[in-house]
């Protein structure tokens, strides 16, 4: 008897569709890697890349950091000493003429300005005494001057007298020599009051200067010791932000006279410090254009002021800006900063193997000569260098293509076949 065959199972017709579709896919993916392979651009692997020369645009910058920094800027200086009691602000703080930073302490000062109080009382005092002491000598001497005038007058009266009396011979000549020399005598008297006035005046006029040169001694000193005292509330020297406060200010800390205790600083108007590399410096100049970057913002600015000096192997400019900054600058921010030193509209531009470090220098490269299917060395006149790009000024020409980095075992070679990269 004949059995009728069975149906396959869907189970058994799709794990055979399954494999077809597999080895299908394997044999495209094998072609496709043998095609790229076989049709690469270049003949190298990724380890040895080259770069091919172009003419192409090129905006040449450098780069640099720093902070804005404001332009007008004041200290805050303690100008009298004393102990912290109390600090009223911290940096950050927006701060207005004249608003007390922090109290000082100080009793010695305190006593001092209670003793000029007395002083000054004192002075005051003696003063009120001299002025009425002078007033009394010298009325008392007016009142001598009227006594010698009257004395002078009655002297003058005997003496006409006895002239009428000598004329009439009623009284002997001694008589009038008498008289005469009486009056003579009340007459020196007068003039010696008189003298002795003019005297008095200028003494007690000395001794009144002296005691108002000691009352305004005492004023000044009171002056200065209220002021000193008052100087105890540390103020802002003008309106703007605080931006620094010394270490170590905390209560109960001793702070000396004259010792800087902050910095306020104007937040009007600002201009950018940066730090670049010495070896960028030389290709900087004022009146560059250089755009700052903080906080994703992009500000245009102009070198102002390029440091003529080189420390720990940079060199600080200073950037100056035309335009209103965003109300978000504030002392210290960091920034970045692009200065444009060149632009070029078309120039040959590559992109820099390794070991071209500094523009406008000389460097033996490696070109590709494609027909032999090796590497020449050529010197190379380098121009600008612009991140990863270099512009060509002599040595390889547009369309040619250089190694941008040469095996260690090939580097003191002259040429390099391609298949020695593979080695």
């Amino acid at each position: 008897m004949f059995e009728i065959p069975k149906d396959r199972s869907r189970l058994n017709k799709a794990s055979w569709f399954f494999f077809a579709a597999v080895g299908i896919s394997s044999v495209f993916i094998l072609i496709f890697l043998a095609s790229r392979q076989a049709f690469s651009s270049d003949n190298t692997n990724s380890h040895f890349p080259v770069a091919v020369v172009i003419n192409s645009p090129l905006n040449v910058t450098v780069s640099g950091y720093g902070k804005f920094v404001p332009r007008v800027q004041r200290g805050i200086n303690a100008l009298s000493g004393g102990h912290i009691i109390e600090v009223f602000k911290k940096p950050g703080s927006l701060v207005a003429e004249g608003e007390v930073i922090l109290s000082l302490n100080n009793p010695k000062l305190l006593r001092l300005m209670e003793t000029s109080e007395l002083a000054l009382l004192e002075e005051q005092a003696n003063q009120r005494r001299v002025e009425a002491e002078s007033a009394q000598a010298l009325e008392d001497q007016r009142g001598n001057i009227r006594l010698a005038k009257v004395k002078l007058a009655l002297a003058d009266a005997e003496l006409v007298a006895h002239r009428r009396l000598k004329d009439n011979q009623v009284i002997s000549t001694l008589d009038l020599h008498k008289a005469q020399v009486a009056w003579e005598q009340e007459d020196a008297m007068l003039q010696m009051e008189l003298s002795r006035f003019q005297t008095l005046q200028k003494t007690r006029k000395a001794i009144e200067d002296s005691t108002r040169y000691r009352l305004e001694k005492a004023i000044k000193e009171r002056e200065l010791l209220v002021s000193e005292v008052e100087q105890l509330n540390v103020r802002a020297s003008m309106t703007g932000m605080l931006t620094e406060l010394a270490d170590g200010l905390e209560i109960g800390r001793h702070v000396e006279e004259g010792q800087a205790v902050g910095m306020i600083a104007d937040l009007s108007s600002y201009y950018a410090r940066i730090n670049i590399t010495a070896a960028d410096a030389e290709y900087v100049n004022p009146g560059l254009l250089t755009k700052v970057q903080f906080k994703g913002v992009e500000i245009i600015g102009e070198v102002s002021r390029v440091d003529p000096t080189v420390n720990n192997g940079s060199v600080e400019l200073d950037i100056g800006f035309s335009v209103n900054l965003p109300m978000a600058v504030r002392p210290n921010i960091d920034v970045t900063a692009k200065i444009a030193i060149a632009e070029y509209q078309h120039t040959l531009v590559v992109d820099r193997p390794i070991g071209v470090v500094r523009a406008h220098r000389e460097y033996p490269i490696f070109v590709l000569d494609e027909v032999n299917a090796i590497f020449q060395q050529r010197n190379v006149t380098i121009g600008d260098i612009a991140g990863d790009k270099m512009q060509v000024l002599d040595g390889v020409f547009q369309g040619e293509k250089i190694l941008l980095k040469v095996p260690k075992h090939l580097a003191n070679s002259s040429e390099i076949l391609m298949a020695d990269l593979y080695e």
